[in-house]
């Protein structure tokens, strides 16, 4: 038997997400994953690691996430609270119902219903399919369609073309006008004009209030991979002795000491315990924590206000509301413990 000559080539690794499409627009994809509200080592790590837009997160599930060299819990905590404002989500698992919807909501936005897939699975060459009574049956189905097909309504073409001169006209008028220093038609002779703005309304353009990030007097900074706070002189307030540290917010800061997070007022004195796995600022009293895989919220004393129920939370809006997440859906919570599902 002569020596088998054939070469094996190894399969090249696929990327997360390669052959999964996000269900959201393009820009929401395209965004930078500088413009999210992460800490500065979850941004170097995410660049490290290859992850440069939102579609690139979106295309992960959340186990994924840890493929990312350094990424851990933690990181997924204060990822997932970074987009959940954005109101999408990272890629649903396998055979879960977010995960049909998904799949059905991208079919959507790619504009197929996924039967001319199926259709195409068994073509032979020449484009035959293994059935030549149903080629048949499927051509005159086609040619039925384009029978019964609407013709193009030409009122349509011959309204446009009138407005079209009418508005040609006015300009034209509306130039000599001005040469001989008169008004225009569409001031001085608005009966016989055409108004275009009563034909085609438009509704008034108003633009959304500037937030402007309040900036607190206290603000963090590292040394020897450790942070602090300095005042608004520069001046340090509390050294650098925790492993990481958020903003102040309402007179209180949540920091990490030993794999724990725990809350300092800006005495440095410790008010709230280490004992959470995760933790968020303060917003309207209120700060979002976690213990082990769920979430809930405390008050400034400490005090379990919403029990660790929650796969996900976020801080409070401002506006006497959170978000928090249960059995793949998202829902806006309220002080009483009543949520709204979306």
């Amino acid at each position: 038997m002569g020596k088998n000559n054939r070469r094996f080539h190894k399969k090249p690794p696929q990327q997360a997400g390669a052959n999964y499409k996000p269900p959201y627009s393009e820009e929401i994809l395209a965004m930078s994953v500088e413009g999210l509200n992460l800490s500065v080592e979850t941004l170097e790590i995410l660049k490290k690691g290859g992850v440069l837009l939102l579609g690139d997160i979106l295309s992960r599930r959340k186990t994924e996430m840890y493929k990312v060299q350094n990424f851990n819990k933690k990181r997924l905590f204060e990822l997932q609270n970074a987009i959940a404002p954005l109101g999408v989500d990272f890629r649903p698992d396998e055979g879960s119902d977010a995960s049909q919807g998904a799949e059905e909501k991208a079919k959507q936005i790619r504009g197929g219903n996924g039967a001319g897939d199926r259709r195409g699975e068994d073509r032979r060459p020449g484009g035959r399919t293994g059935d030549g009574r149903q080629d048949a049956r499927q051509q005159g189905e086609r040619q039925n369609d384009r029978k019964s097909a609407p013709m193009p309504v030409k009122g349509n073409r011959e309204e446009d073309r009138r407005r079209t001169e009418l508005s040609r006209g006015g300009n034209a008028l509306n130039q000599q006008n001005r040469k001989q220093g008169k008004g225009d038609v569409s001031s001085k002779n608005k009966g016989n004009a055409v108004d275009f703005s009563k034909i085609f309304p438009r509704e008034k353009l108003v633009h959304s209030p500037r937030i402007e990030l309040e900036k607190d007097r206290f603000t963090k900074f590292q040394r020897a991979g450790k942070w602090g706070y300095k005042d608004e002189n520069g001046k340090e307030v509390i050294p650098p002795i925790y492993t990481e540290a958020l903003s102040f917010k309402e007179d209180m800061a949540a920091v990490e000491m030993n794999g724990l997070f725990g809350y300092i007022n800006r005495e440095n004195e410790l008010v709230i315990p280490y004992k959470y796995d995760t933790a968020g600022s303060f917003s309207e009293g209120w700060a979002n924590v976690s213990v082990g895989e769920k979430c809930g919220y405390i008050d400034l004393t400490g005090k379990e206000t919403v029990p660790f129920i929650y796969d996900a939370a976020t801080p409070f809006t401002g506006e006497g509301y959170g978000r928090v997440k249960k059995d793949g859906r998202w829902g806006n919570i309220r002080k009483n413990g009543e949520v709204s599902w979306q």
